[in-house]
């Protein structure tokens, strides 16, 4: 999935908040609580904040989660029927 975003004229595209927040499926309040906390890197042109494509590329990479594979997976027991309990 590659957000290489450029116009015929070879300029690049910079995306807004509302845009980056749609591109990455996340709310945009979460995407400008973290432009304010400085976690996502943004370039700022006067009070307008907006993304490069690299710096959404950057986010989505960092937050990559590695696949966990135990060389010792168990099935979990199964749970025998009690007649005790209440099943509400």
């Amino acid at each position: 999935m590659s957000v290489r975003s450029e116009s015929a004229s070879g300029e690049q595209h910079l995306f807004t908040i509302a845009e980056a927040a749609s591109y990455l499926n996340v709310p945009q309040r979460w995407v400008a609580e973290a432009v304010r906390t400085r976690r996502v890197r943004c370039t700022r042109i006067g009070k307008h904040v907006r993304f490069r494509p690299e710096h959404l590329e950057e986010l989505i990479a960092a937050g990559e989660q590695p696949v966990l594979v135990s060389a010792n997976v168990t099935a979990l027991p199964t749970r025998r029927a009690s007649s005790a309990r209440s099943r509400l």
